[in-house]
């Protein structure tokens, strides 16, 4: 085990906004209790958390019909535009999609 993982990977929150609907659509996981903990867990660890997205007062460049992410874990916080997430992230939140079902939230 990594010094990253000593201490458990934690939830992984996936939160989807925008869209036609404006619907928010949340993913959340718990690694540490996941069937996929030891495929999850290090990849989540290991992504470039610092590097990444927008911060929380910038701007979203999605139109209407676009979603944008926000991505948290214990590891940092990242949003994207769906069409300016790098492919690391793209297939996180794809895997993540596989292993929990979504929740609709009101957005703010």
């Amino acid at each position: 085990m990594n010094e990253k993982s000593a201490e458990g990977f934690g939830r992984l929150l996936v939160e989807r906004s925008g869209g036609i609907g404006g619907m928010l659509l949340v993913w959340e996981v718990d690694i540490d209790a996941s069937s996929r903990r030891d495929d999850l867990g290090p990849r989540i660890a290991d992504l470039p958390w610092s590097d990444g997205g927008q911060s929380d007062d910038a701007p979203q460049s999605t139109g209407a019909d676009r979603f944008a992410y926000l991505i948290e874990s214990r590891f940092g916080r990242v949003r994207f535009g769906e069409a300016q997430m790098p492919p690391e992230w793209k297939q996180l939140v794809d895997d993540v999609r596989e292993v929990a079902e979504p929740q609709r939230r009101q957005p703010g």
